[in-house]
């Protein structure tokens, strides 16, 4: 019996993730605990005995984004398919696929009305870099990149993911087409001619 509860309720949990992916995917932090019953055709206090309110439905899907995220670049490190180089490019620029739909641009509503949200974010993005510099390093030893100072790589890379999310005039600024464009001019910066294919 509490195995089938626990199982319902990381159920009913999903459900509640995925309905604040579409809610905010529209209308960005604006909107409402009521938004999410209506889709889910279920009561506020149904969604009160998951989450606390809206801010803690908001920084969960930050989280679990982040988290799949990680568990993302787990799978491309362990690819033996895929070479250092590619193993980086994709790296850096992961998106999960539950958010690979996601209207980027909504993410300035989010640093406008939580601000302490839009920071965790910010934080993901700033740590947990160690498979990521471990492949630096790695491309560095097989002579495929450049010796280059990996801090600063780092932190450009940081910088234009943060900038791009503070951008609203996204028609022409796709998020993981500018993440793309970003890498791509990066990679090239610090590839050995014909290292990399």
């Amino acid at each position: 019996m509490e195995k089938n509860r626990s199982h319902v309720e990381i159920e009913v949990r999903e459900r509640l993730l995925d309905a604040a992916l579409l809610a905010f995917n529209e209308k960005g932090a604006k909107f409402t605990l009521d938004d999410i019953s209506k889709t889910l055709n279920i009561s506020k206090k149904t969604i009160y005995t998951v989450f606390s309110g809206k801010k803690e439905l908001i920084g969960e899907m930050i989280d679990q984004g982040f988290r799949e995220v990680k568990e993302e670049e787990r799978r491309i490190v362990e690819d033996p398919l895929l070479t250092t180089v590619e193993k980086i490019r994709k790296m850096v620029i992961v998106i999960p696929d539950r958010y690979q739909a996601l209207d980027f641009r909504k993410f300035s509503t989010l640093k406008e009305s939580y601000p302490k949200l839009y920071r965790r974010i910010e934080d993901h993005i700033e740590q947990e870099w160690e498979m990521t510099i471990e492949l630096f390093e790695k491309a560095m030893e097989e002579g495929v990149l450049r010796k280059f100072p990996i801090p600063i790589v780092k932190t450009m890379i940081e910088a234009s993911m943060e900038r791009f999310l503070e951008r609203e005039d996204q028609e022409v600024f796709d998020y993981i087409k500018a993440l793309e464009a970003m890498m791509d001019i990066i990679m090239k910066g610090i590839e050995k001619d014909g290292g990399g294919q």
